[in-house]
């Protein structure tokens, strides 16, 4: 039986959906499966479950924090972590859907780049015009991309994929689905693994 992909559900505000988005790619390299890309507003998972973001939770805030640059550490991935609730995430979320259907083999590319650009060098991402600079910066036409980001049929797109992962229980990232079993979180991407090796348990 043929290997399904692994989708992977991120939103670009996540510090563990910046982890996990350096490590899904040879996740998936060992396992001989594709990615499918899917940038999620966390925002409408919080609002529909009645929770907050993770570092604004009393005493949990602290600890996840120590956390994520824990993880950091151990994966070796450069990290710092941003005033990440002034980053809105709708201009790239947009980018990398308009990139699937467009710029396919860039588009790892521009997730790294968005990503990148909070959490290893401390930059907002928010502005149209900025996500736009960081597509060019791994070769997709800036013009093209920027008018992308307008283009009806991605905005519906994008609320279209909130929608369904709402749908299919995704209430924080990162999540990884393999066929229609769900993995939550970095720490949980070896059971993944292992599940894709021995078709489950």
């Amino acid at each position: 039986m043929s290997k399904q992909p692994i989708e992977f559900y991120f939103d670009f505000s996540s510090p563990f959906a910046y982890i996990g988005s350096e490590l899904i790619e040879a996740a998936a390299e060992r396992q001989g499966v594709e990615i499918l890309w899917r940038p999620f507003l966390i925002g409408a998972a919080f609002k529909a479950v009645g929770s907050k973001p993770l570092l604004h939770a009393p005493l949990k805030g602290d600890y996840s924090k120590r956390d994520m640059e824990r993880t950091a550490r151990k994966h070796g991935i450069p990290f710092i972590l941003p005033d990440v609730m002034s980053l809105k995430t709708v201009p790239a979320s947009r980018a990398v859907y308009w990139a699937e259907g467009n710029a396919p083999d860039k588009l790892p590319a521009l997730v790294h780049a968005v990503f990148r650009h909070a959490f290893a060098e401390d930059k907002d991402y928010s502005d149209p015009e900025t996500v736009a600079d960081l597509a060019a910066s791994v070769g997709i036409d800036r013009a093209a991309v920027l008018t992308g980001m307008q283009d009806q049929a991605i905005k519906d797109r994008l609320r279209e994929e909130v929608e369904r992962g709402l749908e299919r229980g995704v209430f924080g990232t990162p999540m990884f689905f393999y066929g229609d079993e769900p993995f939550w979180g970095v720490d949980h991407m070896a059971d993944l693994e292992r599940w894709i090796e021995t078709g489950g348990w």
